[in-house]
């Protein structure tokens, strides 16, 4: 033994044993700081991007919802129903409700999610809910003070996403996301979806079953809705995470921002990652064992100890055989490693160094070995740090382009050079009908069927031209895309090589999309650019180009007849401008009625219309007009004959332009327009004052006494008998403009409000419009207009003062002032003949002419005017 223990071989191998050992303390030291803290940092990392992962693809699961829901806000038919609707009873009543309801329905069937549609109307005895089902009706003690979707966008007046609930109607687990419906900044209502939360559980399952990790998702209050260790479920509990965590975390965990943390549990260390998801009050919590992220140091150094292990055991086999040949030499070269192991350098004798033996070759060979081993290992390291950093740079490009993909609101596929399927997203598999699963490897054409929407024959599809294709291109118009199902839908789309670096053809990607809703929208505007929106007929801009191509002798003997409808604003001062519009409809479809389909019938101006009618003469011509005037002679509007004026002339050679026979026609139209627009107006008025009179006998009395008052007022000043006149008939219509205010506000028995009490005031300036428009009556007009002007000049419309006021006006002031004290009204009873003319005397000199109120006492008290 003591032999063996001075041999050159033990102390090498001893040497050797100690060096391999000294490496393996420091490699060890190095794994358990260096690799730990990376382990550490990229377990963090990991668990942060498991968390934004599953985020992403909560977020692109809810963001169409939350689109619809925006979308909704701003719909005017919601948010009048939601205003004008008053009692749940008469809501079916409304003109909008049965179109609301369809467009609920048709929102709901944007997607399977979708449970249900509805608006939520706050009434002032029950509450009620207008849902996709138009017979639907919510039960009488349904509360919407007692709806947590209802309160939560209400008082935080935005778009807001409940907790999971159990959906009343397909009794599954669903969320609302809801919108407050505001009119003028004042809210109305609201809108809502009930979203099926079943791909949210499929994601939550999926992950958690993918990952070590344990994956959570909870409220911002900090309620639990899924639990990792409770998979398979997805319901509201009443865990809370405050419960579970220390109080400082629970912070930083419903603060909203994401981020990742360490703490300790029954023991345990454990880390932290919650992000929130984007537009929602849910926070996805993900949380992992320290002692999983570190688990790969643990197998690598029980590897390592194995191979020590082997080594040693090695080593001493070899000693045992070099013992007794390299001994001395040996020892020294050892005693130089270990001295190249503590300051990296190595001196041998040169006498070893030119030995020929064993012992030369292997001191020039250590020497030799060890400085390529040091260059080696640097430059294993540089590479190793390169494939590393290359590693971290395609996994966050892989990343990136699925969620690219899968987010973008185009269909997008992609194929090899052979034209079969690599990738397709989810628009694409939606569009197509086909799923991923299906259509990997199949052929493009198979998946991608288009034919043209006219000729219904198959299309060319962009594989075709794969090998030609060096550019981005697109399909012709009028394409239909055939869905696996059978179902056509218009698209549009651009195809694109996939090229190597040398210009070679490896593939293709097909971007399309749904081109149905645009399609629409571009006939939509066509069909506008041509056509009078209120009439349906064609406009202006239709007519002038149709003019230019009717300058041809094919269409020879052309005629065209120019209308205008006789006091069009007459009845929209009188009787509102829907009215006006119901007179022009009226005339349009009597000018459709009579004219043959091949006339070109177009509407010019505001109360203008022309038709131009090929292939007829001038004979023929004035029967076709008589025929309108009997169409339109026998229509009526409010009780008031239609009227229009028609003038026509007929092209009878090529060389005479259309535009001297328009010219023509107008001349004529224009002379019969002097005598008819006249006679209907005063057929109109007449109209007026007989709709006035008979909705309110109390009027006529009202207009037939201050007509008389009036009158007796202008002879005891001793006014001409024209003047007298004018100055009863002036009384008599001097309310004429209360044609247009509307019966609730005249009968209102409350006093009026400031807004309603400007309505009444309009009534004196549309008096004077209506009797404006019409000759016999215009004279008249300037006193309608300032009979409630004031003395003092605060009265109404233009404020006139004193004398400034027509003499008329004022005399209509004061008969139409006593005459309404001593009647009696809704809000008040009649005053009596001395209270009424002590309230004359009262307001002489401010809202009545001294002069005219002593006369008009003078004839009470001579009992001249009862």
């Amino acid at each position: 033994m003591g032999g063996l223990r001075n041999s050159i071989v033990k102390k090498i191998g001893l040497t050797i044993f100690l060096f391999i050992f000294l490496l393996f303390i420091i490699y060890y030291n190095f794994l358990n700081v260096q690799i730990k803290d990376y382990l550490e940092q990229r377990g963090m990392e990991q668990l942060s991007k498991e968390s934004e992962n599953i985020c992403s693809e909560i977020e692109v699961f809810l963001q169409k919802y939350i689109l619809i829901v925006e979308q909704g806000k701003n719909n005017e038919e919601f948010i009048n129903i939601a205003k004008e609707v008053k009692d749940r009873h008469q809501k079916r009543e409304n003109p909008l409700y049965g179109k609301v309801s369809k467009q609920l329905e048709n929102i709901r069937g944007l997607d399977q999610n979708i449970a249900q549609a509805y608006i939520a109307l706050a009434l002032e005895n029950e509450d009620d809910l207008i849902t996709n089902l138009y017979d639907y009706d919510m039960d009488p003690k349904y509360d919407l003070s007692k709806r947590e979707w209802y309160l939560n966008t209400i008082e935080q007046d935005k778009t807001t996403i409940t907790a999971p609930y159990v959906d009343m109607i397909s009794k599954k687990t669903a969320i609302t996301i809801a919108t407050p419906l505001k009119d003028n900044n004042e809210i109305v209502g609201a809108f809502g979806l009930d979203i099926l939360m079943e791909n949210i559980h499929a994601i939550m399952d999926n992950y958690n079953g993918e990952s070590e990790a344990d994956i959570d998702l909870i409220y911002d209050s900090g309620l639990i809705l899924y639990n990792a260790k409770g998979r398979g479920s997805f319901q509201r509990t009443n865990d809370y995470i405050q419960d579970i965590l220390p109080p400082e975390l629970v912070a930083e965990v419903l603060s909203g921002k994401s981020g990742v943390s360490q703490y300790t549990y029954e023991g345990q260390e454990k880390y932290l990652a919650y992000f929130p998801v984007k537009d929602t009050n849910i926070i996805v919590v993900t949380d992992i064992l320290r002692s999983k992220i570190l688990a790969p140091i643990h197998k690598f150094v029980l590897m390592n100890l194995c191979i020590l292990f082997l080594i040693i055991l090695l080593l001493s086999l070899v000693l045992l055989i070099l013992r007794k040949h390299f001994s001395t030499p040996l020892i020294k070269i050892c005693d130089e490693m270990n001295h190249f192991s503590k300051n990296g350098s190595i001196t041998l004798p040169p006498k070893y160094l030119v030995r020929k033996d064993e012992i030369g070759v292997l001191s020039n060979g250590i020497i030799y070995m060890l400085n390529e081993i040091s260059n080696y290992i640097m430059k294993l390291e540089e590479k190793n740090q390169d494939l590393f950093d290359a590693k971290e740079t395609i996994n966050k490009e892989r990343l990136l382009f699925k969620t690219t993909i899968h987010s973008l609101g185009d269909g997008v596929i992609s194929t090899d050079a052979m034209g079969n399927i690599l990738i397709m997203n989810d628009v694409a598999e939606k569009l197509t009908g086909w799923s991923m699963g299906d259509a990997l490897g199949m052929s493009f054409e198979t998946v991608f069927h288009i034919v043209d929407e006219n000729t219904r024959e198959k299309c060319i599809t962009p594989i075709k031209n794969i090998g030609e294709c060096k550019e981005h291109n697109g399909l012709e118009a009028n394409v239909l895309l055939i869905k696996k199902n059978g179902e056509e839908i218009a698209i549009e789309e651009c195809a694109a090589p996939i090229l190597d670096d040398w210009g070679n053809i490896k593939g293709l990607v097909v971007v399309f999309r749904d081109y149905t809703d645009k399609k629409e929208k571009q006939a939509r505007i066509s069909y506008l650019s041509s056509h009078d929106q209120l009439t349906g007929l064609y406009n202006r801009h239709y007519f002038e180009n149709e003019i230019n191509r009717l300058e041809q002798e094919s269409v020879i003997p052309l005629s065209l007849a120019l209308i205008d409808v006789n006091g069009l604003k007459l009845i929209n001062d009188a009787f509102g401008h829907q009215n006006g519009d119901k007179l022009l409809q009226i005339v349009s479809k009597a000018l459709v009625d009579i004219c043959r389909e091949d006339d070109i019938i177009c509407r010019i101006g505001g109360d203008e219309f022309v038709i131009l009618l090929p292939k007829i003469d001038h004979q023929e011509t004035e029967l076709v007009i008589n025929r309108i005037y009997h169409k339109i002679s026998n229509q009526r509007l409010n009780n008031t004959t239609i009227s229009v004026s028609i003038g026509w002339a007929t092209k009878t050679t090529l060389e005479q332009k259309i535009s001297e026979i328009y010219l023509k026609a107008e001349k004529d139209m224009y002379r019969r327009k002097l005598i008819e627009s006249q006679q209907m107006k005063e057929t109109t008025i007449q109209t007026i004052i007989h709709t006035l009179h008979e909705k309110d006998p109390r009027e006529k009395m009202h207009s037939e006494n201050v007509g008389d008052m009036s009158k007796r007022i202008g002879e005891a000043l001793q006014l001409n008998q024209e003047l007298l006149q004018e100055i009863e008939m002036a009384g008599f219509l001097h309310d004429i403009g209360m044609i247009a205010i509307d019966r609730g506000i005249l009968e209102k028995q409350d006093r009026l409000t400031p807004s309603e009490y400007e309505i009444i005031k309009r009534h004196a300036e549309v008096g004077y419009h209506i009797l404006k428009s019409v000759d016999t009556f215009a004279y008249l007009s300037d006193y309608i207009l300032a009979h409630h002007e004031r003395w003092d000049g605060t009265g109404y419309p233009r404020g006139l003062k004193g004398k400034e006021i027509p003499l008329v006006s004022r005399i209509i002031m004061v008969a139409g002032s006593y005459e309404a004290m001593t009647s009696e009204r809704v809000y008040r009873s009649a005053f009596s003949r001395e209270e009424a003319m002590q309230e004359l005397i009262r307001c002489s000199g401010t809202q009545f002419d001294p002069n005219i109120v002593q006369v008009f006492l003078s004839i009470l008290q001579r009992n001249e005017c009862q």
